[in-house]
């Protein structure tokens, strides 16, 4: 069973990556910005393609005529040809949570960053500005005993919420496509509430949801104006969820009170990106999920989906084509 590997991990995780390969499975690793006529005469005779950043061009694609599977290492179908995908009768499935709690942690570490302004005195420390003794005005925050709202409850919601209950939150999540069942509800702690009772009532937003034509866009100008002037909002998913521009306006005028990105809709972003000069706003480069512990848990996960597909079963984990 050939594998090839298009990736830009360093050489060393790329062998962390290939030393979880079962029996009998002939890893190939290659660099994801390799040119495409070097790539197309290596999936020429490839059974399986990995690849983690998570995109392959569609020539690239075409030429796998052997494949069976497209195996992200990340959580995002968002850059790949889903429909000629299909049109190929090759599956695409993404990293079976392997980052969850990566994402997790990220997330919590960015609602705390916010309400304890971590960002702004760091580095007013840096710059030789320790805090004012005399008139200092107390503008950071607990998020003990505040309502966190959960936009979205796969792998990652639920981490989030495990994690979040450790800080004595309270927790309420909306999803429209999975909710969870009753007993799952009440051993999480949560409670479902409709998406527009989330956003008036959270003192925290978090979203953990696939970039899809419905998700594109969903947290715009009417749904920032609907939270709270004291409220947060994370999005550790991906950029296209949160209208930058109406999320750049929330911010200057306060009606929101801070949030905390890991993702944008361009990345990098412009230099001149108004969200750049914001204040009260943290970003950071799309690292939330790619941790070095993460790394050997999506390639376990890779190649027992391989291996499952093998075999003779459905892929899991796949995308569903008609909703991306």
């Amino acid at each position: 069973m050939k594998i090839v590997f298009f990736t830009n991990l360093d050489p060393e995780l790329r062998q962390v990556v290939a030393d979880k390969a079962l029996p009998g499975m002939d890893v190939v690793t290659a660099p994801a910005d390799m040119d495409d006529d070097e790539k197309v005469e290596l999936v020429k005779d490839a059974d399986f393609i990995i690849v983690f950043p998570s995109f392959i061009s569609d020539r690239v694609l075409q030429a796998a005529t052997k494949c069976k599977l497209v195996q992200l290492l990340s959580a995002g179908y968002d850059q790949m040809n889903l429909p000629l995908a299909a049109d190929l009768g090759i599956a695409v499935a993404n990293n079976g949570g392997a980052n969850r709690v990566a994402v997790a942690e990220h997330t919590m570490m960015l609602m705390l960053a916010c309400h304890r302004r971590m960002m702004f005195y760091a580095n007013n420390v840096k710059a030789g500005r320790w805090k004012p003794e005399q008139d200092r005005k107390i503008d950071v925050f607990e998020i003990e005993g505040k309502t966190l709202g959960i936009i979205g409850m796969g792998n990652i919601g639920r981490q989030v919420a495990r994690r979040a209950a450790a800080f004595d939150l309270e927790l309420q999540y909306y999803d429209k496509y999975h909710p969870l069942t009753p007993v799952e509800e009440e051993t999480l702690g949560i409670q479902a509430v409709s998406m527009d009772t989330l956003l008036q009532t959270s003192d925290i937003v978090t979203t953990h949801v696939p970039l899809t034509r419905e998700t594109y866009g969903m947290i715009g100008k009417r749904e920032l104006e609907m939270m709270k002037p004291t409220s947060v909002i994370i999005n550790t998913s991906r950029g296209g969820v949160i209208d930058e521009t109406a999320l750049a306006e929330a911010l200057i005028s306060k009606t929101i009170a801070a949030a905390g990105l890991d993702v944008m809709e361009h990345e990098p972003p412009d230099p001149n990106d108004p969200l750049l000069q914001i204040e009260n706003l943290i970003i950071t480069p799309h690292t939330a999920g790619p941790t070095l512990e993460s790394i050997p848990k999506r390639a376990v996960n890779a190649f027992e989906n391989i291996q499952r597909v093998w075999d003779g079963q459905p892929a899991m984990w796949t995308a569903e084509y008609e909703n991306l």
